[in-house]
Parts: structure tokens; C-alpha cells; sequence
């Protein structure tokens, strides 16, 4: 062969790879492909019992029995329900909220300072004073979403209000600007990725929060599902409702709040 032809072959090969690691989708069609190989594998030589770990068909076929035949749609749009109303509600205070620990010391060192000690606590910790306060219902679901929600969409706001220089605060307000219309001119635009980057995070939360409620109380939805299936010793419905969740979890993630997060600081010119 000559010089060129191995040339050309070694060019080929580079470009190959270059598009290779361009090509996000094919990258993640491999590795989830490989974990799926990895897991027929294991349950090929039975190094654990089928009961304890299904095989990826028989997880499908659960899958589909329980969309088509089952009520999983159902369970999906009663969850979906509960942590956008949750998360809608606990947004909107959140971002009062994260303006007025972010204008006033006092509550920057009384709020914040607890709301920062708030957020290491997992959503699991709450459920048994949301069950002494409300029950079993739905209103400990709503306040378990709520307050996990909450608190990253206040800190997130209060730290936006931070980063803003002051000089263009100085600037706008030598130029006139004065309390609400410094934050509806220069404030709020200016958090605007920051409070988006919140907000990704404060669904997040709020969708653990919904699964980890759901565990506990009367209803239906995707947390009691998988309740029900673990209680029947069901890994199949397990392992399908555990897919579920990531799902619903990867598409809001990476279809609603990447794109929005992208838009944004492309049209504020961070990127």
C-alpha cells in the first residue's frame, strides 16, 4: 500500500472519530445498549434469581402490558398533575421570595441562612411530619413537592440578585429608576439565567419529592405504583416504574429546560 492510500485511510479514520464524539445520540445509543448486553448477561448465567432482577424483555413487556392494558397512562397523568402544581405554586413563591432576601438583610440572615440549611435535607425526611400534619392525602404530596421545590428556585433568585454588578444598580438608578421599576427594567432581565438554572434544578427537586410522597399516602400515581409493586414483589413493575421515572425525568430535563437554558444565555451572550 502506498504512502497515500495510508494517508487517506488514516485521514478517514480521524474524521470517523471526530464525528464519533460529535454524535451525542449515537454515543448514548451505545452505552445504554451495553448496559442493556451487561444486564441480559447477568441474568443469562442467573448470577441473581429472576424474581430479584427480570430480564429486560420481560421489563418491556410490562412495560407495554401496563400502557395498553394496565393504567399506567393514568398514573403518569395524576403524578404529572400533582408536581406541576406543586412546582408552579413553589416557584412563584420561591422568586417573591429569593427578591425579598435578596433586597433586605435582615431576611438574607434570618431566611436564606435557614433556607441554605433546609436544602441538605432529603424530601424522605419530610414525609413523616407531612403525614402527622395532613394525613394520608394528597395535601402531604403537595406540601412534600412544595417545599422541596421552593427552596432552590429562592436561593437560585437571591443569588442572581447578587451577581448583577452594582454599578448598573448605581447607573439605573441615577438614571431615575426606582424601586419597582428597578426590577422590572433591570433586576428581573438580568436574573433571567440564573433564575432558569433555578428553576431546572427546583423541578428536580420536585419531582423526587413527588416519588418519595407518593411511597407513603393513599392515591394513584406513579409513587403508589410503585408501592403496589414492590408490596406484590412485582421487579418487573419495579424496574418499569424506575424507567419511567427516569424518563419523564431525561425529557424535561433535556428537552424543556436544557433548550430554554441554552436559548437564554445564548440571547443574553454568554454563549
Amino acid at each position: 500500500m502506498s504512502e497515500q492510500n495510508k494517508t487517506r485511510i488514516t485521514v478517514a479514520q480521524a474524521d470517523y472519530s471526530r464525528k464519533f464524539v460529535k454524535n451525542i445520540f449515537l454515543q448514548r445509543v451505545i452505552f445504554f445498549g451495553l448496559i442493556i448486553f451487561i444486564w441480559q448477561t447477568i441474568v443469562f448465567f442467573e448470577i441473581y434469581p429472576q424474581y430479584l432482577l427480570p430480564s429486560p424483555l420481560k421489563v418491556l413487556h410490562t412495560l407495554l402490558f401496563g400502557f395498553f392494558e394496565a393504567s399506567y397512562t393514568q398514573a403518569i397523568c395524576e403524578s404529572l398533575r400533582r408536581v406541576i402544581f406543586g412546582y408552579v405554586l413553589a416557584s412563584s413563591v420561591g422568586v417573591f421570595c429569593g427578591l425579598l432576601i435578596a433586597r433586605y438583610r435582615f431576611f438574607d440572615n434570618t431566611i436564606g441562612a435557614s433556607l441554605t440549611a433546609l436544602q441538605s435535607i432529603p424530601s424522605v425526611a419530610w414525609v413523616p411530619l407531612a403525614l402527622l400534619w395532613f394525613g394520608i392525602s394528597e395535601a402531604a404530596v403537595l406540601f412534600i413537592v412544595v417545599l422541596e421545590a421552593f427552596i432552590p428556585s429562592a436561593l437560585g433568585t437571591r443569588t442572581g440578585v447578587h451577581t448583577i454588578p452594582k454599578e448598573i444598580i448605581r447607573a439605573a438608578q441615577a438614571l431615575g429608576a426606582c424601586s419597582l421599576d428597578l426590577y422590572i427594567r433591570v433586576i428581573f432581565p438580568s436574573i433571567i439565567p440564573n433564575l432558569i438554572s433555578s428553576l431546572r434544578l427546583s423541578w428536580a427537586f420536585a419531582w423526587r419529592a413527588l416519588i418519595a410522597g407518593e411511597l407513603f399516602v393513599s392515591g394513584f400515581g406513579i409513587g403508589q405504583q410503585l408501592e403496589l409493586a414492590r408490596s406484590l414483589g412485582d421487579m418487573a413493575q419495579v424496574i418499569s416504574m424506575i424507567v419511567i421515572i427516569a424518563i419523564f425525568g431525561y425529557i424535561t430535563d433535556e428537552l424543556v429546560f436544557r433548550n430554554l437554558e441554552k436559548r437564554v444565555q445564548r440571547v443574553w451572550g454568554f454563549n
